[in-house]
């Protein structure tokens, strides 16, 4: 995962109620809908797996070492969605051994190389890269949809091919959804079969677009058609400040969010 900073996360620890409101209000659903809605999962079903699963959030010194926020801004995350969820007093092992004295059943914990859930109960994981790019084709799929549009009818615009991308090509490919791509580094491209874009220039011609690169500010208004929709969970943001200020009732953007509501969604399947 990207080495997050903790001026990119600290806000979620008290902002979570007003990013809900955004996030319903741009596509419809909050992280709570997000997470059912992308694992087809009943509000029944959900009120269940709240009431059953308690979540630790273990800090881990591993490597650079612990972000400022971070335990504190993904525990806040889950409980936006209505789970109880604590930050360990302990890190590492000790700190899981913390959890597993409070009964708690769902791990999260992230090193330098990778964030990821785990449900002990029933041996599932999640793993950040996969559930954030399932989670933002989820969101432009819903964005999509409140527009009056269909991601199988369109043509979709996938900006990057990095480790979040690689593993949205694979879902949009499963899904059946006709998607051309831009990576600014043309190689990583050359086993794709679909089309791929020359420059940035060509942006302009989509209208659909998924972004995961992590380059801020690179994303510049004139490399965008009038209107468009947009989902990224790019840290920093792609978009530079006219851009943002542009489209920002027709983007969505976050740090964490919802790729961890994505994991907590599929922590919980069995």
């Amino acid at each position: 995962m990207t080495r997050l900073k903790t001026e990119w996360v600290e806000y979620m620890i008290d902002g979570m109620d007003a990013y809900n409101q955004s996030l319903m209000q741009k596509i419809g659903v909050d992280l709570a809908g997000l997470a059912m809605r992308t694992f087809h999962m009943t509000q029944a079903d959900f009120d269940r797996a709240r009431a059953c699963n308690k979540v630790a959030v273990v800090p881990i010194t591993q490597g650079e070492g612990i972000i400022g926020s971070f335990s504190e801004s993904v525990a806040a995350i889950v409980r936006s969605m209505g789970f109880c969820a604590d930050v360990m007093p302990h890190t590492d092992v000790d700190g899981i051994y913390d959890g597993y004295q409070r009964g708690c059943n769902i791990f999260f914990f992230a090193d330098d190389i990778r964030y990821l859930a785990l449900n002990t109960k029933t041996n599932k994981a999640s793993d950040n890269n996969y559930a954030t790019a399932l989670g933002f084709i989820e969101v432009l799929t819903a964005l999509m949809e409140k527009h009056g549009k269909r991601i199988a009818k369109e043509k979709i615009l996938q900006i990057g091919h990095g480790i979040v991308g690689r593993e949205a090509v694979k879902i949009l490919t499963s899904r059946g959804v006709d998607f051309d791509i831009y990576d600014k580094d043309q190689e990583t491209l050359a086993e794709l079969s679909c089309k791929k874009l020359q420059g940035p220039a060509q942006i302009r011609d989509y209208r659909y677009i998924l972004d995961f690169t992590n380059e801020g500010g690179w994303l510049k208004d004139a490399y965008l058609a009038d209107a468009i929709l947009y989902a990224s969970p790019g840290v920093p943001y792609s978009m530079d400040q006219a851009a943002e200020a542009r489209f920002e009732d027709k983007a969505v953007h976050d740090n964490l969010e919802i790729g961890t509501a994505i994991m907590l969604g599929e922590a919980l399947q069995i």
